[in-house]
């Protein structure tokens, strides 16, 4: 029992430290994207490698944000589907603010590993016919684009009135509403159960001795990443922090998810979700495969 309680409070210390810095570095990110909102995508559309590039860095952005305008952009014709996957592979959601509060170093790393992968993909598939595999309708999802007109607009507005919407709007309707309790019971939960299984098990141990647990793990994380949600997938971020699970396993994982910015493509075409969701978990099977063999 009292074990337990030392489980609980040290999973309840670090949660309540990690959200903290999490809620931070979101703020950080959505300052950025609500000043750079309605100048970056200027001059891009038709130009494979602009959009590609484009897609990618957008991706790259920790959250949900940068995923979300990737599939804004790509459901209005503005990005091509080559695009889209280049900018869906590089993103891993709000697991990547956790990486970065927890690993600054290991949190770069990924991302430069991520955009690589989804820059070459997504030029690779610019080649490649897409035919009829490929919807082309647009959907009304246009949370984004609203707040992007909006930000344009208000930069005409007095900086003070700017200031109390973005504390108003962004940071506290945004970020702590809806973002602050899940951030800290995603946390919270995974470091629990974590921490009860460590007293259990050692996962690093039974992999060592079982070679093919760590192919199993490896199936896994790619199926958990067919989920368009954060969450679930802060498990392999956590494992991987532990040294629990080798690269390939974190890596697998973060190709196949997109965090939350798949949901508005479901929304518009689950035909185009669905093979956006094929390339992307058989990229993680395939690279992390290839890691896993030789061993990272």
């Amino acid at each position: 029992m009292e074990n337990l309680w030392g489980i609980l409070w040290e999973a309840l210390r670090e949660s309540v430290s990690i959200t903290l810095l999490v809620l931070l570095l979101m703020a950080v990110v959505e300052s950025i994207n609500i000043s750079s909102s309605g100048r970056i995508f200027k001059n891009i559309h038709g130009k494979p490698v602009a959009e590609v590039a484009l897609a990618c860095l957008l991706g790259a952005i920790p959250g949900c944000a940068g995923g979300f305008v990737v599939v804004s952009l790509f459901t209005h014709r503005l990005l091509s589907f080559g695009a889209l996957i280049g900018g869906m592979v590089a993103t891993f959601g709000d697991e990547a603010l956790f990486m970065a509060a927890q690993s600054p170093k290991n949190a770069l790393l990924l991302t430069g590993i991520l955009f690589v992968i989804g820059f070459v993909t997504g030029m690779l598939l610019q080649k490649i016919p897409t035919g009829e595999l490929i919807t082309s309708e647009t959907h009304d999802f246009v949370l984004h684009e609203e707040h992007q007109h909006h930000h344009v607009n208000s930069h005409n507005r007095h900086w003070k009135e700017r200031i109390t919407h973005y504390l108003r709007e962004h940071v506290w309707e945004h970020i702590i509403k809806q973002h602050a309790l899940k951030l800290f019971l995603y946390a919270f939960g995974t470091l629990l159960v974590l921490g009860i299984l460590n007293q259990y098990f050692d996962l690093q141990a039974i992999m060592e001795n079982n070679t093919w647990t760590k192919w199993v793990l490896l199936l896994i994380a790619v199926g958990i990443g067919f989920l368009p949600v954060s969450g679930p997938h802060l498990i392999f971020v956590m494992l991987f922090l532990q040294g629990s699970i080798p690269f390939s396993i974190l890596i697998a994982n973060s190709i196949a998810q997109n965090g939350h910015a798949g949901i508005p493509l479901l929304a518009q075409s689950k035909r185009n979700f669905l093979l956006m969701k094929l390339i992307t978990m058989v990229l993680g099977l395939l690279f992390g495969g290839l890691l896993l063999g030789i061993g990272i």
